[in-house]
Formats: structure tokens, C-alpha cells, sequence
């Protein structure tokens, strides 16, 4: 694809963290769709291979993971692209954690304006979850044991995996306030996707590595990738930075301030259909887009960002 967006921008240095595990045409698509002078800093799944495509100019960290949604080894590969980008040498002004499916929906020059207007401030988006209604926490609460574990849904370990933590529910609560290693911290609930300033970045990924009663902690919680960044940055000097939501709310939706996403059963393909409600939404980036059913949705939105007009 002939990258129609990558022209010089401002002096704004801005790292782009992908997760991808799937449609490596949509990756590069992604990748080439982002302003000039960001990098962008790639995990693929340790599943995953990458064929048929060109990737200059992209950083694939070396640490890779077997990702199992909800569980621990997606906080691990998100610590494992700050620190790629935070030991690369180049000191960015904001970091962006995405996924390999996400798609941007404003220009490059807005994104880069939009940016330099924050004043430091993060795109991270959070709700206190201690003191909300059992509605709202329930799954928090619960020890999710051997979430780690790389066994297929349906499966005999799957299988016993839910029957512990149904069986130690009723006796066995996670606190929704807590202390690692001399910190006190009540837990936050987020978005996995956000993008956060170089400082904010360094102390989270500080925090990662210098607590291990807080790894701990969310080793076995309910999709700690949604939790662990935003109760870090909540309980720190960068809070009145950051975007607090009074909860409850009706879903994750309105936790998510970077990207239109329509979460059901599963994040629904985004298709033309789609079009008008994510240009009407204002957020930057949609998802899920997918190569071959979301082809004529990216090039509408392709349109559009090519006048500057979003």
C-alpha cells in the first residue's frame, strides 16, 4: 500500500506500542497510516510469524509472549514495550499503547496538535472500583488461579481453572484497596488503550519492576491489562493528570477516551456501516478493523484524513 499519510510532522516525538497477534496486512496498513516522525514498537504474539509484508522502520521487541487475554502476560508484554521505547534513546513526549486491529481516525496533524495542547496531561482514563456496588467489583474480587496458564478455552486446565475460582469465591475476597511493598493503593479500572506522557510511562514501568508484592497482586486478578497502569497512576503524583470517571458507568466504553470500539460478546467488526457513529464519537482511533470486511470503512476514513478534515 502506497502510505499516503506519512509526511513530515512537528517536532512532537510520540511512540506507537502495538499488540498484534493476527492480519499482519491490517499491521503494516496501521503502521504506515501514523504520523512520519513517530516510532512504533510492535509485540507479536509468540504464536504469531511475520510473512508478506514490509517493516521498515518498525521495532519488534525480542521478549515475546503466549498471550492469554485476561490474564497477567498482557501487563507483561505492555511493560515490555514501555521499556523498549523508554531505553531506545529518544525521549518521547507521549507514548500510545494500541492494538494490531485499532485504526486512526484523525489526521496526523491533529493528532500531533491535539498532543501538543495537553500540557502533560494523560489520555488515561479511570474509575475507582473501591466503594462502587458488588454490580460493578464482583469480578474483581474474585482469585483468578492459574490465569497465566496458556490453556485453550473448553479445555480440561480451562475447565479447573474456573472451578477453583468458583469454589474459593465464597471464602476467598480480593481486596479492592491494598499494600505492596509500603504503598497503599485502591484499585482503578481502565482501558488497555491510552496514551500516557514519558514521565508517567517511566514511573509505571518503574513501579512494574521494583514491586513484586504489586505484580503479585494482579498476577490473578480479572483483566489486570485494564487495571494495573490506571491504579498505579491513580495513586501517585500524576492522578490530577490523569482522566477520573466517578463510576459506576454502563461500560467500558466510557473508560476508553483514545478509541471508538463497540464491546458486546466480544468488540464487534467495524464495517462502512459503522462510519457515521465513530466520525460522531470524536475519539481518535476505532477497533476492531479487519482486512477484507473493514477495507471500504478504512477508506472512507482514508478520505477524509487525507483533507485534514478529522
Amino acid at each position: 500500500m502506497h502510505n499516503i499519510f506519512r509526511k513530515d510532522t512537528e517536532k512532537m516525538k510520540i511512540a506507537f506500542l502495538i499488540s498484534a497477534f493476527t492480519d499482519m496486512p491490517h499491521l503494516q496498513r496501521l503502521i504506515d497510516s501514523l504520523p512520519e516522525e513517530s516510532n512504533v514498537y510492535v509485540h507479536l504474539d509468540a504464536r504469531c510469524e511475520v510473512r508478506g509484508a514490509r517493516w521498515a522502520d518498525v521495532h519488534f521487541i525480542s521478549k515475546r509472549f503466549k498471550v492469554m487475554w485476561g490474564s497477567f502476560t498482557q501487563v507483561r508484554f505492555q511493560m515490555e514495550l514501555l521499556r523498549a521505547a523508554l531505553n531506545s534513546g529518544t525521549a518521547y513526549d507521549y507514548l500510545f499503547m494500541l492494538s494490531g486491529q485499532d485504526y486512526p481516525v484523525w489526521s496526523n496533524s491533529r493528532i500531533v496538535s491535539y498532543l501538543e495542547g495537553l500540557n502533560g496531561r494523560n489520555l488515561l482514563q479511570g474509575m475507582k472500583l473501591t466503594g462502587l456496588p458488588k454490580s460493578e467489583t464482583f469480578e474483581y474480587t474474585r482469585y483468578r488461579f492459574l490465569n497465566n496458564m496458556p490453556w485453550r478455552y473448553g479445555s480440561v486446565g480451562s475447565k479447573l481453572r474456573v472451578a477453583l475460582r468458583t469454589v474459593t469465591q465464597p471464602f476467598l475476597k480480593k481486596p479492592l484497596s491494598f499494600t505492596a511493598d509500603g504503598l497503599h493503593y485502591d484499585l482503578y479500572k481502565g482501558s488497555d488503550y491510552f496514551a500516557i506522557t514519558r514521565e508517567l510511562a517511566e514511573y509505571v514501568l518503574q513501579t512494574y519492576d521494583n514491586s513484586p508484592q504489586l505484580r503479585r497482586y494482579f498476577s490473578n486478578s480479572f483483566a489486570p491489562s485494564e487495571t494495573f497502569t490506571h491504579t498505579i497512576a491513580f495513586n501517585s503524583r500524576f492522578a490530577d493528570k490523569c482522566m477520573l470517571t466517578q463510576g459506576p458507568v454502563k461500560g467500558l466504553e466510557e473508560l476508553t477516551p483514545l478509541t471508538y470500539i463497540e464491546y458486546g460478546a466480544k468488540i464487534k467488526e467495524l464495517t462502512l456501516e459503522d462510519y457515521d457513529r465513530i466520525i460522531e464519537s470524536g475519539k481518535m482511533f476505532c477497533r476492531k478493523t479487519v482486512t477484507g470486511l473493514s477495507d471500504e470503512l478504512m477508506d472512507k476514513i482514508d478520505g477524509l484524513r487525507v483533507k485534514g478534515l478529522r
